[in-house]
């Protein structure tokens, strides 16, 4: 979503982010209870001092190039988890690690599917990701990843897409019902071309977007709609 776009859809989206003109029940109950749950969570309070931690030992200009996710996308991101529970979670791209540990959080039982081919070269996410090993399997190809994945579950039920991959890989989710959340979709504009190609491959389901980050949620039985928000 360009700037201009941003400034003029601004009133609208706040408006829709209360739940006001949304006729479908479920996506009614989404963005009110998940999307913009006022409540707090036990998991919030370790997302925080996580981040707290990380910053005060990085420049802002370092939190950018590492890709450091912000508080409201990381509660966000916990809250979706959380509202899906999935026992197997697809992460492409490590960036700080703490999606992951946000993720991991729901639920003890959860593993974490980790693609990253540059992993070994982010000592951050590594030491970040380091009490949570015993739950992540660690590959640098997407196909060997996703493939095992599926095997194990039939079909995969979250997916957090950090960075670009083939749209191939995105809509084979897709076609597996698979809940996939993507990020930096601002600031990266091939993020933003895979969201608006994994919104066309879409016959059914729902969308949910603030125009930085997305949720695709392509269960058969949703009516396709999409919705621009305020987070």
């Amino acid at each position: 979503m360009k700037a201009l776009e941003r400034y003029l859809t601004a009133w609208s989206r706040h408006h829709r982010s209360g739940g006001f003109g949304i006729h479908s029940p479920y996506a009614y109950n989404f963005v009110r209870n998940v999307w913009r749950q006022p409540l707090p969570y036990y998991a919030y309070e370790g997302i925080h001092e996580l981040l707290e931690t990380i910053k005060s030992g990085t420049t802002r200009e370092q939190r950018r190039q590492l890709d450091l996710i912000g508080e409201r996308e990381a509660r966000l991101l916990f809250r979706v988890t959380n509202f899906f529970n999935p026992q197997h979670i697809l992460q492409v791209g490590a960036a700080t690690g703490v999606e992951a540990v946000a993720m991991l959080e729901v639920n003890s039982k959860s593993r974490l599917y980790l693609y990253d081919p540059q992993l070994e070269q982010k000592a951050l996410a590594v030491r970040v990701l380091q009490s949570q090993l015993d739950r992540v399997g660690c590959y640098d190809d997407i196909d060997v990843a996703t493939g095992e994945l599926m095997e194990t579950t039939g079909a995969p039920v979250l997916a957090l897409v950090n960075t670009p991959v083939d749209e191939s890989v995105l809509t084979r989710l897709l076609d597996a019902h698979c809940v996939v959340v993507m990020r930096n979709m601002r600031r990266n504009r091939a993020m933003a071309r895979l969201f608006d190609a994994c919104c066309r491959h879409m016959t059914m389901g729902q969308t949910y977007t603030n125009g930085n980050i997305a949720i695709l949620n392509p269960n058969p039985k949703l009516q396709r709609e999409d919705f621009s928000l305020w987070l």
